[in-house]
């Protein structure tokens, strides 16, 4: 599958990640029908099996695609049309969509050695991805390793299923490897520790920090020495402004070299802020046995990604290749740097005596500390947002929503993807007088 890049292939194990395993997910079983489905290309045999609806009923007879900036045009085969409207009861994706991005994998990560054991998981956008992986390594209520400020999607199931959420606080340079040793070292003995902890190392959503090849390197050896997995959601890789040369490797490249084994961590990948959001194409690169379980969980719950979204992106992607893929992310990165310095700029002008910031160096996102008022109670950008948002004309999310405590916090997340440079200009300058109408407030 994959080259090892220098390791010696007899020096390189394969983690096994069974121990960590939740009790909830030791509950489920495949589907009766799911393991009946191999005998259906037995020799001879009718199959009566499954209730697919016949596609003579179906109202869809082509479906071709056109690409933007060209008269390209996409045409779907017969074979095509009927795999993207038809059930394919394949909770792992369809497999020349899953081959793509294996191929794709080893050129992008390199997971390990021609015998490591890796595959990938189609799934239906990757916070679906992200969902099941936690059912099948949380039980309710276990602590969670949290990189904070954290994404609040993934908060939402997490807080649903009452997990104790341990804020590893982040800084310009990702995540600090000792918050992570910090927070293990003193563990309490009475109590589980932790057996995921959950990071998006490039861009992250808020802030638009990247973790640096060092602070991944410390962490993936914490990771071995308190034996916990790593979900790396790096949804926002190919939004990656850094120069090429120096931007950090992923923890699925780095693993090999730094534990000398596979299988630790989980990579989350998402075609939502490169190619659609719409199509809901998520990708998940683990361990077969980790994949098993994830997909089990598909096949009883929605069954599989959509076929139709699963069919056009294959037919783009095959299309592209993996050369033309890394030049319309390059191309795309580029048009979200300019967002991003147009934004970076408005704030320069008129937020600074009013808030304080990073620039971002991946990602759609400006974390801004708003220069509150001191005082109790007066320092929660949720409750500036939630008072003065509206009649300023300007509304950003608090940034209570990425903390995993809930605690107040003077941040804000503001999003630049969509506005133009003159709206970013006036959303900051209103933004400065949500600052005033705060201080106003106080007299």
């Amino acid at each position: 599958m994959a080259t090892n890049g220098g390791l010696p292939s007899n020096g390189l194990s394969h983690y096994n990640p069974t121990p960590l395993l939740s009790q909830r997910v030791q509950k489920w079983k495949p589907p009766g029908i799911q393991s009946l489905l191999p005998l259906e290309s037995a020799p001879g045999v009718i199959s009566l099996i499954v209730g697919k609806p016949n596609p003579e009923c179906f109202p869809f007879s082509g479906l071709s695609i056109t690409l933007k900036g060209s008269d390209e045009r996409l045409e779907l085969s017969e074979t095509d049309i009927r795999d993207a409207f038809q059930y394919a009861l394949l909770p792992g994706g369809l497999p020349d969509l899953r081959k793509w991005f294996e191929r794709f994998q080893v050129k992008l990560h390199n997971p390990g050695h021609p015998d490591a054991s890796w595959d990938c998981a189609i799934g239906s956008g990757s916070q679906d991805l992200l969902y099941k992986a936690f059912q099948v390594f949380t039980d309710p209520g276990d602590s969670v390793l949290i990189d904070t400020p954290a994404y609040s999607g993934t908060l939402g199931f997490l807080y649903a299923d009452g997990h104790d959420l341990v804020e590893l606080f982040s800084d310009a340079e990702g995540l600090n490897p000792q918050e992570v040793e910090r927070a293990l070292a003193t563990w309490p003995a009475d109590k589980s520790r932790p057996r995921v902890l959950y990071t998006v190392p490039t861009g992250s959503n808020p802030t638009g920090r990247s973790c640096t090849k060092e602070r991944k390197i410390d962490i993936l050896r914490l990771a071995k020495k308190y034996d916990f997995l790593i979900f790396e959601d790096d949804a926002y890789y190919f939004l990656d402004f850094q120069d090429p040369e120096t931007k950090a490797p992923s923890y699925l490249s780095l693993e090999p070299h730094i534990n000398g084994e596979t299988g630790r961590v989980l990579r989350f990948d998402s075609l939502s802020k490169i190619v659609s959001a719409g199509l809901r194409i998520g990708v998940l690169t683990a361990s077969p046995v980790i994949l098993q379980k994830v997909n089990m969980i598909t096949s009883n719950t929605n069954l599989q990604t959509a076929s139709t979204s699963q069919v056009l992106a294959l037919a783009l992607l095959r299309h592209w290749g993996h050369a033309g893929f890394l030049t319309h992310a390059s191309t795309t990165s580029e048009f979200y740097r300019r967002k991003r310095d147009v934004f970076v700029a408005a704030a320069e002008r008129h937020l600074k005596t009013k808030a304080t910031w990073e620039v971002p160096t991946a990602g759609m996102f400006l974390w801004i500390n708003l220069s509150l008022p001191p005082g109790d109670g007066r320092q929660d950008s949720f409750q500036v947002i939630s008072q003065h948002a509206v009649a300023a004309g300007v509304i950003a999310v608090p940034g209570v929503a990425f903390m995993p405590s809930r605690s107040k916090t003077c941040y804000i997340r503001a999003s630049f993807s969509l506005v133009t440079e003159e709206e970013a200009d006036e959303a900051c300058r209103r933004i400065a007088l949500l600052v005033e109408h705060a201080f106003a407030a106080t007299k």
